[in-house]
């Protein structure tokens, strides 16, 4: 049994490490599901991985070393510094073999030895000896010797995780790194240097293509390999482009807002100068501008200062804030003539100087832009702007916008052979043939990618209500003339089409709206009345929601079934208007398009809207026919599929972003129908909370139960979005408190099958015979050599990419009671991914998990919040009750997770409390997040 969860000490945050590294265990064996087969019933085939073997691993008597300082120095980089001071390398010279450091902790060496210590004054090398705070003293001591057997122990399962193995991965990953690291800069697992090739996103970043690396352990131990592989890839990342910091800010800025665009110094003065605010007690102050607290995102960004000229030892700061207090500075702002200091003068007296008076009579720099906010530094140093230089390789935390995201889309995207190629290029540049750690250690890598075994499951027939398409290894199909296997539950006789803000004319929202009535009709659509095509200039969205609503309730004497909205742009804040209102305050189901789909009305985009109106409108698309070994169906006892994602935001502190939780239940017996459930999950929270697990599973059990009269014998539960570290959370937490939602709903617990899914990783296929652009065919499983040694782990990839390189999907089977065959499970698997309800092709994520994710997106929709307009109450085709307001959110505060007292508001509900009967049930039946 699993007692606790834990980091163990010296984890490398670097390495992909098993999930039982993280499992205090009880017992040797490892807790998660083992694989017992492989896959006998696909076509064989090889393809190419860009994992790396590695084919020595000779190292003995390697001796790990702990490193400690006095006094404790407060930031790392000091570390870094004294290690590489010119005391300690003439200690480390004496000693013939190299040595290996973490920057931080620990080191590594085979030089027999036990340790030294050494006294380092950082000013020495920095020409200011004698300052107390820059004398340390360094113990290095060895604590243990690195064990080369306890990893290929483990490997092949005759010994269970524990530190002597977790050390081992650690120091070949050390080794992998230390000589790249000596002329590349490494972020993370990504290499990069000034050659990396570079794009321009806007006028503040820049994409940087880099060298992805990292060690893995793998299935090879069972083929006469070592067990471990090199995976190398193509990582493209976002960086702040290195300038003069007061440019950076400026273009920020303009970037910011249409109404900033080409700043001036000057105008930037004035849009960041406080601003008069009034106080409860009716009293005045100032406070930030709306660009000051824009220019805030700038803040945590690394820079070096250009005033002291080319002195030795330029340090590196980081910015924590740009200074600002209302009540010192006022109406002025906190600018380099504003913020004041006491100067101590050479004859012991004390002064007190402005930041710019100082440079001017310190260094002779005039700040020539002095009303610019002064940046203070986490070392509680002031700078101006003016003196600062951001450097390239500066990672930029915050979500793309459109813009950016389609400059990176272009900058990133690529086929199978050149990325093969590009991943090829980065091998010859690592050298690792050439690289003195690795040959001194004996590791030996062999830099031709490997051509590994794999299989190319046998496609599914597609069948719709009223014929079957085999769509081979096209992985496309074609949607003429076929009928949804479901149409929609109730006749469409109260339905509407809205342009907002009059984007397409009256004639051609009419015509649209005609010929998407016949489209749906020919795809088995029931259709009472046509639709009502209604046209708003200049009315407030949640009044324009109103207005449709009433006007299409009035006409057809109804309450409206769905409402289709046309979009002149692409603005998120409009679309998110429109959903929060319609779904949260009215219950009402809605479509939205773009006025430029609108206005061409072609067939296929009819086709595609189709699709997710009838999913909307409790229909069903399509689903796996019968054929061979599928005529009983998928599945030969009643199942039960769950997918769940939990979903964050995308900037700010992580105290103080709200998370999403979403989970989907099959309805059916295909697995095809799916209801959804949201709620919030605490602040950055990605671990389901026990208390969202029974207000979301409980009910959809319950519904489950009375749908098909009997209880489920087995549950697929899968998980989005989990690292290897949080398998351990998903099983003590969401899967034991779902074991008690299944006991309360139904008497008894049904057997479950837990499955993480996720693709956030860098392993790519390369076929030997792909498709046209090179991918893989739709059904490529890959399950041996570059899995893990004896977990139950594939990669599946079952999609057709439109561009670039196809990412298969990671399955990994943690728990496994339903004992399914590994061909059943990996045929149920992939076939259900032509079962997507908005697609004609198969979706690269099961669907389960893929709805989840779109549910908890849509989730965010539903975040509490004060209505604007009220409802007029005379209309008896509105809801009548508005939902609570938001309770008033608590300041965030630096606290930690465990100590806050509040979970974040809960959503929105649909609808209100005092809906029309009929209403909150057909939405929730209905597939409305898709």
């Amino acid at each position: 049994m699993v007692r606790e969860l834990k980091v163990p000490t010296g984890m490398n945050k670097r390495c992909d490490y098993p999930p039982e590294a993280y499992w205090v265990k009880m017992e040797a064996h490892t807790p998660f599901a083992s694989r017992k087969k492989y896959n006998t019933t696909g076509q064989d085939i090889r393809v190419g991985v860009n994992q790396f073997r590695v084919t020595e691993f000779k190292t003995q008597d390697v001796g790990q070393f702990d490193i400690s300082m006095s006094p404790e120095p407060k930031g790392a980089i000091v570390y870094t510094k004294v290690w590489n001071s010119t005391a300690v390398k003439k200690i480390l010279a004496t000693h013939r073999g190299p040595w290996l450091y973490d920057n931080r902790k620990l080191a590594w060496s085979s030089n027999k030895i036990q340790g030294f210590d050494c006294d380092v004054d950082l000013g020495e090398d920095e020409g200011r000896p004698g300052r107390p705070n820059n004398v340390f003293k360094l113990t290095v001591k060895q604590t243990s010797k690195v064990r080369v057997e306890a990893l290929r122990a483990y490997l092949k399962k005759e010994m269970a995780w524990d530190n002597s193995v977790l050390e081992c991965v650690s120091f070949f990953d050390h080794a992998l790194r230390q000589g790249p690291s000596a002329t590349m800069r490494l972020i993370k697992r990504t290499f990069f240097n000034e050659y990396s090739e570079t794009k321009q996103l806007n006028k503040y970043t820049e994409a940087i293509k880099g060298i992805y690396s990292a060690v893995r352990l793998n299935e090879s131990i069972n083929s006469g390999g070592l067990g471990l592989g090199i995976n190398v890839d193509v990582s493209n990342q976002t960086f702040w482009i290195g300038q003069k910091f007061e440019t950076l800010a400026r273009s920020f800025l303009s970037c910011m807002d249409r109404k900033w665009e080409n700043l001036t110094y000057d105008q930037m003065r004035s849009i960041l100068a406080p601003v008069k605010v009034a106080r409860k007690d009716g009293s005045q102050t100032w406070a930030m501008s709306e660009a000051f607290k824009a220019l805030r995102r700038l803040q945590n960004i690394r820079f070096e200062v250009k005033h002291r000229g080319s002195a030795p030892g330029n340090k590196e700061y980081k910015v924590r804030r740009f200074v600002f207090d209302p009540d010192l500075y006022g109406e002025q702002g906190g600018h380099a003539k504003a913020v004041t200091f006491d100067r101590r003068m050479e004859d012991g007296s004390t002064q007190k100087t402005s930041i710019a008076d100082y440079y001017l009579q310190k260094y002779k720099v005039k700040i020539t832009h002095w009303y610019l906010p002064v940046i203070e530094t986490t070392r509680a140093g002031y700078f101006p702007m003016e003196v600062c230089e951001v450097h390239r390789f500066n990672p930029y935390p915050f979500k793309l916008d459109p813009a950016q995201t389609s400059e990176m889309i272009r900058f990133a995207v690529q086929r199978p052979p050149q990325r093969k190629a590009e991943i090829m290029a980065m091998v010859k540049n690592l050298d690792w043939a050439k690289d003195p750690y690795l040959e001194h250690f004996g590791i030996k890598i062999d830099p031709n990618m490997p051509m590994v075994k794999a299989k190319l499951l046998a496609n599914p027939i597609v069948g719709y209500g009223n014929r079957t398409t085999d769509p081979k290894m096209s992985g496309r199909w074609d949607l003429r003339g076929m009928r949804f296997v479901t149409p929609n539950q109730h006749p469409l006789r109260s339905w509407a089409f809205v342009a907002v803000d009059n984007c397409v004319d009256k004639q051609t929202l009419e015509n649209f709206a005609k010929v998407f009535q016949s489209t749906y009709a020919g795809h088995g659509g029931r259709i009472e009345k046509p639709p009502l095509v209604i046209g708003f200039q200049g009315v407030a969205h949640p009044e324009m929601i109103n207005r449709a609503y009433q006007q299409c309730g009035d006409a057809n004497k109804a309450i409206p079934q769905i409402i289709f909205f046309i979009l002149g742009n692409k603005l998120s804040m409009v679309y998110d208007r429109l959903k929060r209102n319609s779904e949260c305050r009215l219950g009402l189901i809605t479509q939205m398009m773009q006025a430029q789909h609108v206005r061409k009305a072609q067939g296929q985009y009819m086709s595609n809207v189709c699709m997710k109106v009838n999913a909307k409108l409790g229909g069903q698309t399509s689903k796996i026919a019968p054929s061979g070994k599928d005529t009983g169906g998928f599945f030969s006892v009643p199942t039960m599929m769950i997918g769940v994602d939990v979903s964050h935001g995308a900037s700010g502190p992580a105290t103080d972003r709200v998370s999403m939780a979403a989970m989907c239940v099959s309805m059916d017996k295909e697995a095809a129908v799916y209801n959804a459930a949201v709620q919030t999950n605490g602040y950055a929270i990605e671990i389901l909370q026990p208390g969202n697990m029974h207000s979301m599973l409980g009910p959809l059990a319950i519904k489950w139960r009375k749908k098909h009269n009997v209880m489920p014998r087995h549950v697929f539960y899968v998980r989005d979005g989990v690292s290897e570290g949080q398998f351990a959370h998903v099983m003590q937490y969401e899967v034991a408190e779902m074991k008690k939602v299944f006991k309360k709903s139904y008497g008894e617990i049904p057997k479950i099958t837990v499955i993480i899914a996720t693709k956030r990783h860098h392993i790519r296929f390369f076929p030997e015979r792909g498709d046209r652009n090179g991918n893989c065919m739709p059904g490529t499983l890959v399950e041996r050599e570059i899995t893990h040694p004896f977990h139950y782990d594939f990669y599946l990839c079952s999609h057709v990419a439109i561009q670039g390189t196809a990412r298969p999907v990671h399955y990994n089977v943690i728990h496994d009671e339903c004992a399914l065959g590994v061909d059943d499970l990996q045929r149920i698997l992939y076939r259900q991914c032509y079962q997507y309800c908005r697609a004609t092709t198969p979706v690269s994520l099961h669907p389960a998990v893929y709805y989840a994710h779109l549910a908890s997106a849509r989730a965010h929709h539903h975040a509490s919040m004060a209505a604007s307009v009220g409802f007029p109450s005379n209309s008896p085709y509105l809801i009548l009750k508005r939902p609570g307001l938001m309770a008033k959110r608590e300041t965030v505060t630096a606290t930690s997770l465990s100590e806050r007292d509040s979970q974040p508001p809960p959503l929105l509900e649909v609808g209100s409390e005092n809906h029309r009967a009929g209403i909150k049930e057909n939405f929730d039946a209905s597939m409305w997040w898709v």
